[in-house]
């Protein structure tokens, strides 16, 4: 073996090495989302969405967490829309042990339209975030504050009158450090006039909390949503 081979091999070995030691712990995790979703136009330029999401892993098949969103819309021109909402969930992290997390969220809206099928939604969120504490496997009296940014760009394909393709990514960032990245892709069928289903796959990879460790998850979506229009006009006016 030449001295440049052997040089090459000894290289790759080290390297291989040293990514072991410095590769993050990854959990890998499966599951699936069940997801209702309601908006309701109350005037033109004003519409209230209510989300409840219950989320559980495959295997075992138990809550991965529980999750309620409530935000009030309003339009300001046709592309840019701005919310105030807000958030309730809860997640067993034990059999005897959950924990509940209250939010207030702030964010914007902007809509380009590529042709005359396609439009790209670029959303801004900024989230206040109230977790609960727990220490020796008890709750405690303690609330974690946390303060999140999020920006999701999401593709809307309407391939025909009855279905619709969509692809987004979101990234997720604390104020110190990374949270995590969803990466999802789904198709949506209108069942009727203000009634459609939507099947989709999330990939999210996420940072535990306090550690250097990560999760890789998979997660197959169902979402019926329903609209409906108390407005008295139904396209507002820039």
């Amino acid at each position: 073996m030449s001295f440049a081979r052997y040089f090459l091999l000894v290289g790759c070995l080290a390297a291989q090495s040293g990514w072991a030691q410095t590769a993050p712990v990854t959990s890998h995790q499966q599951g699936y989302w069940l997801r209702s979703y309601l908006r309701v136009k109350l005037a033109p330029r004003w519409t209230w969405h209510i989300e409840l999401d219950e989320r559980r892993y495959v295997r075992p098949d138990k809550q991965w967490q529980l999750i309620a969103h409530q935000h009030l819309h309003y339009r300001i021109a046709l592309p840019l829309e701005l919310a105030l909402g807000g958030t309730y969930s809860r997640q067993p992290q034990t059999s005897d042990l959950v924990l509940p997390e209250w939010r207030v969220f702030e964010e914007a809206t902007y809509t380009i339209p590529i042709s005359t099928n396609v439009r790209l939604h670029n959303r801004l969120r900024v989230e206040q975030r109230w977790l609960a504490t727990a220490a020796e496997g008890q709750r405690t009296e303690a609330w974690d504050f946390r303060q999140r940014v999020r920006y999701r760009v999401q593709a809307d394909w309407q391939t025909t009158p009855r279905w619709k393709l969509r692809a987004a990514d979101e990234l997720m960032l604390n104020t110190d450090s990374f949270d995590q990245n969803r990466v999802y892709a789904a198709a949506e069928f209108q069942v009727r006039s203000g009634l459609a289903a939507e099947l989709g796959y999330l990939h999210i990879y996420q940072r535990r909390f306090h550690r250097a460790e990560y999760y890789q998850r998979d997660a197959l979506r169902l979402t019926l949503s329903k609209d409906l229009d108390f407005s008295s006009s139904s396209t507002p006016k820039s």
